[in-house]
């Protein structure tokens, strides 16, 4: 998956930089991450920094990025350089993830839904534990269990789902970016009694799901019925976990 990124990392941020959900992904992140001052951030699968950077503009002490793909890495580095943020990087592979501290908040956006299997998806939250501090968070943003693609496309929030078929226990969906010439990704699909027992075999001692809420600021400006799928087919979902 990083030799794709790797190709693609103009694209993507494009598209997650101009997103019309990411005001209402990054305001449920920061809810559910809690009060940060004070508080050192993991940022995983942290593609262009986005959300570790938002993180520390919101009072958090620190903020340290992973990602696979050398060219998010690269891109990440060159952003939060050129803006002075202060937030560091390393590319890795989070299954092969050296210890180097444990943190109050590990932000997971859109990484669990690359775990290809069910034993794979539990290995991941069992590489992720050792980096949380006992009294600290996993916030997650993955692909919604929920979401069907006969109710919508999706195409209309900025990424389009071209392709939903049964793989092994869940589904593979293919994902297209806008661009030229589009660029395409593979996500899976996993039920949430899946995820709950991978995080609870992995060790977590609790977890919550959350969906994304609308509120008015997000409503105003828009066309009648423009969030209707984002409410009632969305793509994604979000979760906390605790040691």
């Amino acid at each position: 998956m990083s030799a794709k990124y790797d190709s693609i990392v103009d694209q993507y941020v494009a598209y997650a930089y101009a997103s019309p959900t990411r005001p209402i992904e990054l305001r449920t992140m920061l809810r559910l991450a809690g009060d940060l001052e004070g508080r050192d951030v993991l940022d995983l699968a942290c593609g262009s920094g986005y959300y570790g950077r938002e993180f520390l503009r919101f009072g958090a002490r620190s903020a340290h990025g992973v990602d696979q793909s050398q060219g998010m890495i690269d891109f990440a580095r060159a952003l939060s350089a050129h803006r002075g943020d202060g937030m560091t990087f390393q590319r890795n592979d989070v299954m092969a993830m050296p210890f180097a501290g444990e943190y109050s908040v590990v932000l997971a956006a859109y990484l669990f839904n690359y775990a290809q299997s069910l034993d794979e998806l539990q290995r991941m939250f069992a590489a992720v534990l050792p980096h949380l501090k006992r009294d600290g968070k996993l916030v997650i943003q993955t692909f919604n269990p929920d979401y069907r693609l006969a109710l919508g496309d999706y195409a209309m929030y900025g990424v389009k789902v071209l392709e939903e078929v049964p793989w092994k226990q869940g589904t593979r969906l293919q994902l297209e970016f806008p661009g030229t010439p589009p660029a395409r990704i593979i996500n899976y699909r996993w039920a949430r009694d899946h995820y709950e027992q991978a995080i609870l075999a992995a060790g977590f001692s609790r977890l919550r799901w959350h969906e994304p809420v609308l509120l008015e600021e997000d409503i105003t400006g828009r066309p009648a019925g423009y969030w209707e799928a984002y409410v009632h087919n969305c793509m994604s979902v979000n979760l906390v976990c605790e040691r």
